[in-house]
């Protein structure tokens, strides 16, 4: 039964991130003062542009980090703030991947790369939100991933810049 919910909440959770994924870049911005840098594959990329959001639901925060690179590749990692302060932000505490869901009350993460045509997901890997400042509406942390197609190390972000939908 429990193996059925955790399948359940990824399945419905995945849905929801391509549904909110939006091919108009024309919202992208390079969030002045923001840096992004990862190792994709054993490739240092750190120019981006994004389109980061916000969207808080009865007690749920759900952001969405959406970064496209100079290749049109984007990285996108997806956050369920289920603890977090109120108002406009997500919490410090910490968050676990997919993978690790018990309960389907813990603040989770998963991070997707779409790559042309094609929608990668990992529902296994690492996350830690350094700061969010909700006033200024930036967010900071690390991160990485892998698997048998992609391998992402040594993943940052700081001050990215996000709009509360």
């Amino acid at each position: 039964m429990k193996n059925s919910l955790t399948k359940l909440i990824v399945c419905a959770t995945l849905m929801l991130a391509l549904v909110a994924c939006d091919d108009d870049d024309s919202t992208s911005t390079t969030c002045e003062g923001a840096t992004m840098e990862a190792t994709i594959n054993g490739t240092d990329i750190s120019n981006f542009k994004f389109n980061n959001t916000l969207l808080k639901v009865e007690g749920t925060k759900r952001m969405d980090i959406r970064a496209t690179d100079s290749n049109g590749r984007q990285l996108i990692i997806t956050i369920s703030d289920q603890t977090g302060s109120a108002g406009n932000g997500i919490t410090t505490d910490e968050y676990i991947s997919f993978a690790d869901i018990t309960t389907g009350t813990e603040n989770t993460f998963f991070f997707t790369i779409i790559q042309g045509s094609v929608s990668y997901s990992f529902i296994e890997g690492s996350l830690d939100i350094t700061s969010c400042d909700a006033d200024e509406k930036r967010v900071s942390g690390t991160f990485s991933f892998e698997d048998d197609e992609f391998e992402v190390t040594s993943g940052s972000f700081e001050n990215l810049c996000y709009k509360v939908n």
